[in-house]
């Protein structure tokens, strides 16, 4: 997928592929997005400027020469950077329901259950040295699209209360979002998940709640493949039963544990430290904690269900690389998010355009390393 500049000289198609139930002329008034007509004359052309600046990367001077030449309206730098600024919940709005159109399409279902994947990147504005916006994603592999998005700043933590759940999903997430508060919730919507874990990720106990040594069942265990039943230390006292869970093992093949551990090892010269010798140990494994039955998913099949991991990475290298999500450059918050938001509107509606994704892995067919 790839946005192309002509894409706004095709407007009715890409007006066509808003939510045909979106009224942008009421919902931007609500928003407070266009409160009178003098520049901009109505709601579609204050959209139509918003996807030039943020949807295909025009500067702001750009965006409005571009209106003028074209007929759209008429206004200088400042009144478009105050008008866009405004206009960027109302944005948020069109992007939450593009995300909603497509949640509707007919899911495909794997063995009754539906797969969902969820992650977040960081996206940076210029000059910036640390993260100062997270996409958090939720991406549906039946439909292979997205299906939720959350945008925060930099306070908005990974965590899997970011997605709502319906009986019959399956989460998939990786070990940032292993923690004790947020995995229950996800059981209680009727759900289950596959979240990977570290060594000191949770506090792991026995099922009767005494201590568990991790270590000592990772060599204990024979096969290459395996699992133990283990208790999630919540830090809760009352009444909620324990939250016992399947600690799926995977010992890695010899060149994939030895380049996880090289890379600990160069991170920890980085920083001037030795590794912990457990982190080394744990790199030999892959940790994985769920709540599906065993009856139904063995511990082969848990592993391959988290293998389908990968395709959100597609995801994002779409948004980022392809999409140019991470040129954002635009300083002030407003600003910022009405880019954000725009170039997502774009991105979504050129994604439906230019169809599926690949449907093999960037890194072939064996297991993730990280």
């Amino acid at each position: 997928m790839k946005i192309r500049p002509e894409i706004l000289d095709h407007w009715p198609e890409v007006r066509e592929r808003l939510p045909a139930d979106f009224e942008l002329e009421a919902t931007a008034r609500l928003r407070g997005a266009f409160t009178r007509v003098r520049e901009i004359k109505n709601a579609e052309t204050l959209l139509r400027l918003a996807l030039a600046y943020g949807g295909l990367g025009m500067s702001l001077r750009e965006t409005c020469a571009w209106a003028e030449v074209g007929g759209i309206a008429r206004l200088s730098d400042p009144s478009l950077l105050e008008r866009l600024c405004k206009a960027a919940p109302w944005l948020g709005d069109i992007v939450a329901a593009l995300i909603a159109e497509q949640a509707k399409a007919p899911a495909g279902r794997f063995a009754g259950y539906r797969l969902r994947v969820l992650d977040g990147t960081s996206i940076c504005h210029p000059g910036a040295d640390r993260t100062t916006w997270r996409l958090h994603v939720g991406y549906d592999l039946a439909t292979a699209q997205v299906d939720q998005l959350e945008l925060t700043d930099i306070h908005g933590g990974e965590n899997l209360q970011r997605l709502t759940y319906a009986p019959g999903d399956i989460v998939l997430a990786d070990r940032y979002y292993a923690r004790p508060r947020d995995l229950r919730p996800v059981i209680d919507a009727g759900a289950d998940f596959i979240v990977r874990t570290g060594w000191n990720s949770l506090r792991l106990l026995q099922t009767n709640g005494e201590p568990f040594d991790l270590f000592a069942a990772l060599a204990a265990q024979q096969e290459q493949e395996g699992e133990v039943q283990v208790r999630v230390h919540e830090g809760m006292t009352g009444t909620p039963p324990p939250l016992v869970l399947r600690l799926i093992v995977r010992r890695k093949d010899p060149q994939q544990a030895q380049a996880e551990q090289e890379r600990l090892l160069k991170d920890a010269r980085k920083r001037g430290k030795k590794p912990d010798p457990r982190s080394l140990e744990a790199a030999k494994y892959i940790l994985l904690l769920t709540s599906l039955p065993t009856a139904t998913f063995a511990p082969a099949d848990i592993l391959t269900l988290y293998r389908f991991r990968w395709q959100i990475e597609l995801a994002f290298k779409r948004f980022k690389s392809l999409a140019g999500l991470d040129s954002l450059p635009a300083k002030k918050p407003e600003l910022a998010r009405a880019w954000l938001y725009a170039r997502l509107i774009v991105a979504i509606i050129a994604e439906q355009i230019a169809g599926q994704v690949p449907d093999s892995p960037p890194s072939g067919c064996g297991y993730p390393t990280g």
